[in-house]
């Protein structure tokens, strides 16, 4: 399987337009235009300072880097706005954390959070959901309120166009952080929900299978958040697969595995949050802070793989697109939790 190539870096974090470094060049990747060029001889990438630092042929250095301001190049700001972006010095896997705070908040296509920022142009409620985690717990959640403040369907679509039930309570709980239980939508999915649930579980498709278990769980977490009354959900002790991956509550899931939890690199998201769910320990090797980026997602049925052909033709060939904003967060979400 192909890898993260190492050889570039992404710019623009939160809802700063969206520039990357690769082999002497500053490309804004919205327009792929070349906005700065330079001649190196030799870079140095420092992934969790958000910095690489360029050794130009004259014998100069260029530093592009980016902070809590802006982004910069030496003294020069081309793109000014504030976000928090915390150190996590007091962390086990304080880099590692640096790194995957910086893919979530790279993956905004403008104001919408989106999986991929080359090959998603639309925003998926379960993938805002898990970025609304790590915004919340670095104090960015502010960045998706205009969004979350847009919405008004109660499902994404971008599955093949399915009503995927687990949509219910991921916008839920993503508009819980905005609005009170008396906002319209709310009201809405409440009422879309009992229209669909079968002796109190949601039914329906999520990710072209049945999770109805782990979309009903998603239901009660959001509406909890919302402090609406939850009495009319009920979590039966059956299995499913996706139930495992709700670590936000495992005191409604069954504890039977019936399947091991094999690691997929295609999907790697999915093993992460089984690992959290069990509270297992994470070999070491899987956390390597000198890769970038860190996150990445493979053969996904609605990506636009030929989108990511800018910045590696290796990755549009092999259907790869990194870094991801749901294997982001889940990698994140787990290791904030190791001191």
């Amino acid at each position: 399987m192909i890898k993260p190539e190492n050889n570039f870096f992404l710019f623009g974090m939160g809802h700063r337009q969206k520039y990357v470094y690769k082999n002497g060049n500053l490309t804004n990747i919205k327009t792929n235009k070349i906005e700065f060029s330079w001649n190196v001889d030799s870079e140095e990438f420092i992934y969790h300072q958000y910095t690489v630092i360029l050794h130009l042929s004259d014998g100069k250095s260029i530093t592009i880097y980016e902070n809590e301001i802006g982004l910069f190049i030496d003294d020069l700001c081309i793109e000014k706005s504030y976000i928090h972006l915390p150190d996590f010095k007091e962390y086990k896997y304080s880099k590692a954390l640096r790194i995957l705070h910086h893919e979530v908040l790279i993956s905004f296509n403008g104001t919408i959070p989106v999986p991929n920022i080359y090959v998603y142009d639309k925003a998926w409620y379960r993938d805002g959901a898990m970025m609304a985690f790590v915004l919340n717990e670095t104090g960015n959640i502010d960045l998706l309120k205009n969004w979350a403040l847009s919405i008004t369907s109660l499902y994404d679509m971008n599955n093949a166009g399915h009503c995927e039930p687990d949509n219910l309570g991921q916008l839920a709980f993503i508009l819980s952080f905005f609005v009170d239980k008396s906002y319209p939508l709310v009201t809405e999915i409440v009422k879309e929900a009992k229209r669909i649930m079968k002796n109190g579980v949601l039914t329906g498709i999520t990710d072209f299978n049945h999770h109805e278990i782990y979309s009903t769980l998603w239901l009660k977490y959001g509406l909890d958040k919302l402090g609406v009354d939850t009495s009319f959900i009920n979590i039966p002790l059956t299995f499913d697969s996706y139930a495992r991956m709700f670590w936000m509550n495992r005191t409604e899931i069954e504890r039977d595995t019936y399947f091991e939890n094999n690691y997929d690199e295609n999907y790697p998201y999915l093993w992460w949050a089984v690992k959290h769910f069990e509270n297992e320990p994470i070999d070491d090797s899987l956390i390597n802070t000198d890769i970038y980026p860190m996150s990445w997602e493979r053969l996904a049925s609605q990506a636009v793989y030929e989108n990511i052909a800018p910045l590696s033709t290796e990755y549009a060939k092999n259907n790869f697109s990194a870094p991801h904003s749901w294997h982001a967060s889940e990698q994140f979400m787990y290791l904030i939790e190791m001191r």
